[in-house]
């Protein structure tokens, strides 16, 4: 799951903690801002098995 940042006023909208996908929202849940103000900041699964 991946993580977005709006760019407008910093809100995070993580996929797995929200229990939906970024295309799933039309606006900015903080600011109401259009859904493309969001960007990709993470896309990587969170995993131990990358620490060595």
């Amino acid at each position: 799951m991946a993580v977005y940042r709006c760019r407008v006023c910093g809100y995070i909208f993580d996929e797995e903690k929200e229990g939906k996908s970024i295309r799933d929202i039309d606006v900015c849940p903080r600011c109401k801002q259009p859904d493309d103000r969001f960007e990709l900041v993470d896309d990587e699964p969170k995993s131990d098995d990358t620490k060595k």
